[in-house]
């Protein structure tokens, strides 16, 4: 809020489980699609009004945060009992200059191959200029933006905390820049033709799970044959790779940074693995290639009962109880 003399300022009420910026000091975004957004705002507005924003998105004043193809809702908490209501959003692209620039995306399929993994080169923002076109805001025109406070400024503070937040978006998943202008992923996917897979590894055929399951009960209850030989029995080399994939996740009520979180869960995840088949699944010296996997024994009633260790020679030795 501005200050005139008549006016005190006022002090936020202290949030529970806000949405937290990662950063705590220093540039916002790590990415240069999030500094770009950064770069934009701050260029178009004042200072010291960003600054307080940017505590705000620090403290966690923000309780709640959607971003969808008709723009931007969230609510922030300020001095009053009630959080504000903001609304932000981009100018969206036409039918036309999307024509364009899905046209322009077929043709270098590799941008959106590195979209899905998180990624996004710089030359998609440039062959975007080439059809007179920006994935960021050329001018603060471009932004509607409202909030419920009092204050009179665009953007108030309360705005400007959902900028950085973005930002933060933004880094975990670029497509919400595609989003802003009207067209979310599914949308994207769905006007180019085809799915992620057609930009990504043809997947096979799934096959009729009803025709390849056994009828007899014993045979559905055993391994089938080298099952264990398929699980990994070492870490691997990169973790959460799928979490990180997931994209922007605005509703992580947490100090701490939701990727690092799942990267040591699943740490600990593939640890207990590497120990579960090594308790299990020994390697007999005298087997030269050391293949290794477990073969489960019936007890003649449809139940696997225990398990036998089966070599590359296929030579059967006793196995722990599996309980």
């Amino acid at each position: 809020m501005a200050y005139y003399g008549w006016y005190k300022p006022s002090t936020p009420k202290k949030v529970d489980n806000g949405i937290r910026a990662e950063n705590k000091r220093g540039a916002f975004a790590r990415q240069w699609w999030g500094k770009e957004w950064i770069s934009r705002l701050e260029r178009f507005n004042d200072s010291s009004r960003l600054a307080r924003g940017r505590a705000y998105a620090r403290k966690g004043q923000v309780t709640d945060l959607v971003v969808t193809s008709t723009g931007v809702s969230a609510k922030v908490q300020g001095s009053r009992k009630s959080p504000y209501k903001v609304i932000l959003r981009l100018t969206p692209f036409s039918k036309e200059q999307w024509r364009r620039l899905i046209d322009m995306l077929i043709d270098k399929p590799i941008h959106l191959a590195q979209m899905l993994g998180g990624e996004m080169s710089e030359s998609i923002e440039q062959l975007c200029n080439k059809e007179g076109l920006s994935l960021f805001p050329k001018s603060f025109r471009e932004l509607e933006t409202s909030c419920s406070c009092p204050d009179y400024a665009n953007p108030c503070k309360h705005l400007a905390a959902v900028f950085y937040l973005l930002a933060e978006a933004f880094d975990r998943d670029p497509f919400l820049l595609f989003t802003l202008r009207g067209m979310d992923k599914e949308m994207l996917f769905k006007a180019l033709g085809g799915n992620q897979d057609s930009v990504s590894e043809k997947k096979p055929k799934k096959k009729n799970l009803a025709e390849s399951l056994p009828s007899d009960a014993e045979a559905f209850w055993s391994s089938g044959g080298d099952v264990m030989s398929a699980l990994p029995r070492q870490q691997p080399t990169s973790s959460a790779i799928l979490i990180k994939r997931l994209g922007a996740v605005p509703f992580w009520r947490s100090d701490r940074n939701f990727i690092s979180e799942m990267e040591i869960t699943c740490n600990m995840a593939s640890e207990r693995m590497v120990q579960v088949m090594q308790e299990y699944c020994q390697t007999d010296e005298s087997d030269q290639d050391g293949s290794v996997s477990c073969l489960a024994v019936s007890d003649g009633e449809g139940r696997a009962e225990k398990s036998g260790i089966v070599l590359s020679g296929k030579r059967t030795v006793p196995a722990k109880k599996l309980s």
